[in-house]
């Protein structure tokens, strides 16, 4: 099997990515960070601000607006879909994984490396679900990828240098307007410094470099210096914000990302012994190649680190050298007839602890308590997925199998995607989850009392004013105000006495803890007021 997919990689990337990205993608709640891309997306179609970018109306320049610009090719056709919105960054995604193939293949000089290289990347844990948690981080990183991709492709031709310096500029300039300098800093610059302290470099090459990194910040820039022409008080009080924040907000130790080899997930073991360096620099096929992918993977931790806001997303950058560390390392695995000790007993360990995982599926119903028609049909297939992968690597568990075993981990990760997330409907603890919807409202004006949440807005599906009561009730009969939990008690007491309250409606957005449940949030809980002009 793995020759027919040596023979056709970009179609076997293509058709594991459209699994891996493209199934459930109306089952998970609409996170904070999608709400606010969504919203920025709506507001272009329905309120024209296309380069004044708005969330509910109010200046949004936290982030650069490409996401949301490709969103809205989508989107137009039904605003209301969440399937359309999060389409897009699936997209995206799929462009990371083929331009991280060819930018692999361009360094390594050969196929096996750069196709296993990017089966490992699309598989990783955090590549698959940074696309529901932070879209903006799929767009930058991706096209960060495209630009180092046509830089190195620029620096080795001697024929179209001067078209892939035009595409490597392109692709960092769009890197830079999905989410400012943060991939220059995590994939860039990282890449650049191993770049060079492995490879010879010469005059063309620190040219090429220079010139596509300044031109590529110049074009992603020009949304910045519109805003700042346009609107320079309230773009340099957000950037004022925003720069406070890497210093101010979750603040963490220097060490805190050392465990950043678990964001690759199911590749967890084999990861972390890839980066055994000297061990393994007299094993793998092209010792330059891993010493450029360790560096890389060494430095961008690193680079992170030092920033003292530190999240667990922000890793995303170092599962690209990662997963060509790793690959190289499983490339000579495949081929040797004597696994080392160390590659034997963490491969060993790996699958045992696969198989586990396979076979413990069968507890899901300990776990779950629904018990309808749709789980079972649900939960018998996964298991039955699950088992057959068990089966594979049970009846194939050899150091010399280790092949057979790689491909179980893609059809692992492919099973869970495709059929494990679509039983996240099934987890669903609060009976009294409900969110808000647009047939709920009255086509007339809605408010807002002292704030409103991203995901609050999305599910309005309209722009909300914030409420004065001294200038928005003069002429109106009757009016809806969206009011958070916190903030009850005191509406009550601000409604002028010439209003009444005609409906009240709760709504709950915990989806998995109920309201008993001590982890319970109330922050998601708000009311919809429906205040009527008293006769």
């Amino acid at each position: 099997m793995l020759k027919l997919i040596y023979k056709y990689p970009v179609i076997t990337l293509i058709l594991v990515c459209v699994i891996l990205f493209f199934f459930n993608l109306g089952v998970l709640p609409v996170s904070i960070m999608e709400a606010r891309n969504f919203n920025v997306a709506r507001e272009m179609l329905t309120e024209n601000n296309w380069l004044l970018t708005t969330m509910n109306a109010i200046p949004r320049y936290e982030k650069p607006p490409f996401p949301a610009w490709f969103t809205t090719m989508f989107s137009q056709f039904n605003i209301k879909s969440v399937f359309l919105y999060r389409l897009p960054t699936s997209i995206v995604a799929t462009f990371g994984v083929i331009f991280s193939y060819y930018l692999f293949k361009s360094l390594a000089q050969t196929k096996k490396v750069a196709l296993i290289a990017s089966l490992v990347l699309a598989t990783s844990f955090y590549y698959v679900a940074i696309r529901f948690e932070a879209p903006s981080d799929t767009y930058t990183h991706a096209f960060m990828i495209a630009g180092l991709l046509f830089m190195t492709k620029a620096i080795q031709s001697s024929t179209k240098s001067l078209l892939y310096i035009s595409l490597a500029i392109l692709g960092i300039g769009i890197s830079v307007l999905s989410k400012g300098p943060v991939s220059l800093y995590a994939v860039f610059l990282p890449f650049i410094i191993a770049y060079f302290s492995t490879y010879s470099y010469s005059k063309k090459a620190i040219i090429i470099s220079i010139s596509t990194f300044l031109l590529g910040i110049a074009l992603g820039s020009t949304w910045y210096w519109y805003i700042e022409f346009i609107n320079p008080k309230v773009l340099n009080q957000i950037a004022n914000e925003e720069t406070s924040n890497w210093s101010s907000y979750n603040v963490r130790p220097f060490y805190y990302y050392w465990s950043f080899f678990i964001q690759s997930g199911i590749w967890t073991v084999p990861a972390l012994i890839s980066l055994a360096y000297p061990y393994f620099k007299t094993k793998v096929d092209n010792k330059k190649l891993y010493k450029f992918s360790w560096l890389w993977t060494v430095l961008a931790v690193v680079l992170l680190s030092i920033i003292p806001e530190k999240k667990s997303r922000y890793l995303v950058p170092v599962l690209f050298p990662l997963a060509l560390n790793l690959a190289q390392v499983l490339l000579y695995q495949f081929r040797t007839k004597k696994l080392d000790i160390v590659s034997r007993i963490a491969m060993k360990f790996h699958y045992v602890l696969i198989f586990c995982i396979g076979i413990s599926i069968v507890a899901i119903p300990l776990i779950i308590e629904v018990r309808t028609t749709s789980f079972w049909i649900w939960y018998y297939t996964l298991v039955a997925l699950m088992f057959a992968i068990s089966a594979v690597i049970f009846f194939n568990y050899s150091p010399l199998k280790c092949k057979i075993l790689f491909l179980s981990n893609i059809l692992l990760i492919m099973v869970v995607t495709s059929a494990g997330i679509y039983g996240i409907q099934f987890l669903k603890q609060n009976d009294k989850y409900n969110a808000l919807t647009s047939a709920e409202l009255q086509p007339s004006f809605l408010y807002y009392y002292k704030s409103i949440q991203p995901e609050v807005i999305w599910g309005s599906n309209r722009v909300s004013k914030p409420l004065d009561f001294s200038k928005n009730f003069t002429s109106q009969h009757k009016v809806q105000v969206i009011v958070e939990n916190v903030y009850v008690k005191e509406f009550k007491q601000q409604i002028p006495s010439e209003y009444e309250i005609k409906s009240v409606k709760a709504y709950d957005r915990n989806y998995f803890k109920a309201a008993d449940n001590r982890r319970h949030d109330r922050r998601k809980v708000f009311y919809l007021y429906t205040l009527k002009q008293k006769n």
